[in-house]
């Protein structure tokens, strides 16, 4: 049984619209996600028994804290017998920032449960795997989907759209600390149910994701940017150098602002560290290196 490393991207929040509250305390969702080519690295080897995490550079916890542990504990304790499934020694390289509404805890967890299925001769079917990202967050079943997809329920129900050809340039960037998403949809006021917007549902049935590039939207920013100033700010920072659209992604502290191009994205994500913002320059991916390795 060979070792596995897989890229394992970032997402972005295109559209992000919270439709109500559940009975059984999450939200329904209806969100387009997409692919960047920012990506952590999860390097996956066998081990006699046992998970061991080695997390570089140090940003976030080696245990069970850790989705990427407990997503090889989960696969572990359903597999139980097959060809290579003691254990694992799992290395992840960070790029993606931590914190940011970029799912980067998710795409490693998917990263992991991918690469140690392959490992092992994959005992486990899609369909069983989707199951097992399910019970691990609600974002990391989109992580086995393609570049895009639309998003509904609590996350768990994904419809693949065609990704954004040729990719598209932006800039990430973020400042201050990160926005809990407990609090985030903790602040969302009880109403009456929201639908779609039909013109993104129209989009969305039609597979035109290039439409959809033009509708960013993220009900989170109603919540977030009254307590976060400095995000509100920054939104209006990135559409003066040109960036449209522009949206918060997840529940922040992350916003993503399309460009014409590479220098463009180069430039103003040099213009927004000089003035003290993180940024990044990244594209939308047109495949996903997780699912190459499941489906491999």
């Amino acid at each position: 049984m060979r070792a596995r490393i897989v890229p394992a991207p970032a997402k972005i929040n295109l559209i992000l619209e919270v439709l109500g509250r559940r009975a059984d305390g999450y939200h329904d969702l209806w969100s387009v996600l997409l692919l960047l080519d920012l990506c952590d690295t999860v390097a996956v080897a066998p081990r006699a028994r046992g998970v061991h995490l080695s997390v570089r550079p140090p940003v976030l916890p080696a245990g069970p804290g850790n989705l990427a542990f407990r997503a090889a504990e989960a696969f572990f304790q359903v597999s139980a017998g097959a060809r290579g499934t003691g254990g694992a020694a799992i290395t992840l390289r960070k790029r993606i920032p931590v914190g940011g509404g970029l799912g980067g805890g998710s795409s490693d967890a998917a990263a992991v449960l991918a690469a140690l299925n392959a490992m092992a001769g994959r005992p486990l079917t899609r369909e069983r795997l989707l199951d097992l990202a399910t019970g691990l967050g609600s974002d990391v079943p989109f992580f086995f989907s393609g570049g895009a997809a639309l998003v509904t329920g609590r996350g768990e129900k994904v419809a693949e759209l065609p990704p954004p050809r040729p990719p598209r340039w932006m800039v990430l960037a973020r400042t201050g600390a990160p926005v809990s998403t407990a609090w985030a949809y903790a602040q969302i006021v009880p109403g009456p149910r929201r639908s779609p917007d039909p013109a993104w549902q129209a989009a969305a049935a039609a597979g035109q994701t290039e439409a959809l590039l033009g509708m960013a939207f993220n009900r989170l920013e109603e919540v977030v940017f009254p307590a976060r100033p400095d995000l509100a700010a920054l939104k209006a920072r990135l559409v003066q150098l040109g960036a449209a659209p522009v949206c918060l992604t997840g529940t922040g502290a992350a916003l993503f602002g399309f460009a014409p191009g590479r220098n463009a994205a180069r430039a103003w994500r040099d213009a927004l560290k000089e003035e003290g913002s993180e940024a990044w320059v990244c594209r939308t991916l047109p495949e996903n290196p997780i699912r190459a390795t499941a489906l491999a």
